[in-house]
């Protein structure tokens, strides 16, 4: 039986790791590693090396993709399922029973977006029911102590660290263990939460070290792994040896005889795997033996076991996964690879639980939940909360509808970008793209628009959670605000501008021009002075300095 070609033709597989071999182009290949499992490969390695020298910059730099699964409308599709979810423990809650906080646990939480926008939009669904918000626990992680630190001090975060809704834990999704939260000093070791536990991932899967196996007529292969680049490994950092790692596969058959070792010590994801090898014909197989095993370790610490949410690149269907060849690793500073959901619902099932899959195709990611609690059948809210705010139309069907909308912003109207804005719960990611038309648009607001325009710029930034981007959102407000003339609130914008960025003559200029257009004369010139101070040579603040002087005279 002929096996797949490998993706980069392979040296011999004896060469010594770092040493290098001729090519045909003369240049020379430097071995990184050779035939590892690829769930054991260095790929790993320098990706976690990788974010524990970047921490939140890989997000900030936009280096690491994060938009599709942190913006307000899947945060807000999150946060009514599990107000739904609480609404059914507490529907079949024994008369007498105890009414613990939900605790709500993010894997992987990286620069924390998501979880500001889910707990803004819990607040409103709390506010609107006789639900108080102490009725939940979020819980962020990360492997990353730089996250950790970062989410502590984040402006944003000090209203629910205070209140008690919001505490940290480190938490590693390949050595899952109790969770010591960092806020409280308090422990959620196994068994000792009476209540479920809801478990948020997102964007994590798609980069914990799956197993590979090539499937093909009931028959297994193992899939090994050997590593090369182009140049001197030594020389590179991690970032720049995952950007530039060739990846080669070999094959490693599985023993089918019943006394054979079998590949995994868990007699479930053997029996899993088994029905894998009856199932598909002819496959490279993503097996998410570490995934699962850690949601294993996480439904131990409760009594009543896990509510899964989890949003990626990947496949709930078996038919889909039947015919694929050796994965490509996608590469955005770290790398991921597509995530075999099927095989977290047929763990949730085998588990007497209920999964949760969209009943059409996605285009752009996955959204799975798995009721992994008794008598799942029973949460009647919580599957209706998934419909209506994934099957019908949720983040998926979001992201595709606004990347549509992007190619027609140049013919957009007012009316068109602030309904845009509605739905997508006054996104800031959007409010950046549209900002230019809105202000090709503004010389021709009437009152009514600047008041609708207005009310739309001040809810996109009460749900803004900044990270210090390259993008410098406020003063973009800032400056479609002083282009209708309301030069308070431009103001405002800019000097929250230069908190978050620092001083920058650009915006210490624009904030003198809004004290002369709100004629304080006096207050422009200060500030004009400051902007020559940095600046000697800038022609308009020294015009405006001797209109702003003379007008105090």
């Amino acid at each position: 039986m002929n096996l797949p070609v490998a993706q980069v033709s392979a040296d011999s597989a004896s060469s010594a790791q770092g040493a290098a071999s001729p090519r045909s182009d003369d240049r020379k290949r430097f071995i990184v590693e050779t035939s590892r499992p690829f769930c054991r490969s260095r790929i790993w390695q320098l990706q976690d090396t990788y974010f524990a020298e970047r921490g939140v910059e890989a997000w900030r730099q936009g280096e690491v993709p994060h938009y599709v699964t942190s913006n307000p409308t899947i945060a807000n599709a999150y946060a009514e399922i599990v107000f739904a979810f609480r609404a059914d423990l507490a529907r079949l809650a024994p008369p007498g029973g105890r009414d613990d906080p939900l605790t709500i646990c993010e894997l992987g939480a990286g620069s924390g977006r998501f979880a500001f926008h889910f707990l803004r939009r819990l607040e409103h669904l709390c506010a609107n029911s006789d639900v108080a918000p102490e009725a939940f626990r979020y819980v962020l992680t990360d492997v990353a102590d730089t996250n950790l630190e970062f989410w502590r001090t984040h402006p944003c975060f000090q209203p629910y660290i205070e209140r008690g809704l919001l505490d940290m834990a480190r938490f590693d999704a390949m050595e899952p263990g109790a969770l010591a939260l960092q806020v409280s000093g308090t422990t959620v070791a196994a068994g000792s939460l009476r209540a479920p536990l809801v478990v948020i991932g997102n964007y994590l899967f798609d980069s914990i070290p799956p197993d590979l196996f090539y499937l093909k007529q009931e028959r297994g292969w193992r899939c090994l792994v050997s590593l090369s680049v182009d140049e001197e490994p030594a020389a590179l950092n991690a970032a720049e040896l995952l950007a530039k790692l060739k990846v080669h596969y070999e094959y490693e058959e599985i023993a089918a005889a019943p006394d054979a070792v079998p590949c995994y010590e868990e007699s479930w994801l053997q029996e899993l795997l088994a029905e894998y090898r009856g199932a598909l014909q002819d496959s490279h197989l993503s097996f998410p033996a570490s995934g699962l095993r850690c949601l294993q370790s996480l439904a131990a610490l409760s009594q009543q076991g896990l509510l899964v949410l989890s949003a990626d690149k990947g496949e709930h269907r078996l038919e889909r996964l039947d015919g694929r060849a050796a994965p490509d690793l996608v590469r955005h500073g770290s790398v991921s690879m597509s995530v075999n959901y099927h095989a977290f619902t047929r763990m949730c099932e085998r588990r007497g639980g209920m999964a949760l899959v969209p009943a059409c195709g996605h285009r752009s990611i996955d959204v799975v939940g798995l009721l992994m609690v008794p008598e799942a059948d029973r949460f009647a809210a919580t599957r209706r909360a998934y419909q209506g705010h994934v099957q019908q139309f949720g983040p998926d069907g979001f992201f595709t509808v606004s990347r549509h909308a992007r190619a027609h912003i140049p013919q957009m109207s007012v009316d068109d970008i602030l309904a845009y804005l509605r739905l997508s719960h006054h996104d800031s990611h959007l409010l950046a793209r549209y900002l230019p038309r809105l202000m090709d648009l503004a010389a021709d607001f009437d009152e009514p628009t600047r008041h609708d325009v207005t009310e739309a710029l001040e809810k996109v930034w009460d749900c803004y959670f900044p990270l210090g981007e390259e993008l410098d959102l406020a003063n973009g407000i800032a400056a479609l605000l002083y282009a209708i003339d309301d030069y308070p609130r431009a103001l405002a914008f800019f000097q929250t501008s230069m908190q978050i960025y620092g001083p920058d003559t650009g915006t210490l200029y624009n904030i003198a021009a809004c004290f002369q257009g709100l004629g304080e004369d006096a207050a422009a010139a200060a500030m004009l002075r400051k902007v020559l101070e940095y600046d000697p040579g800038n022609e308009p603040a020294r015009m405006m300095l001797a209109e702003c002087e003379a007008a105090a005279a």
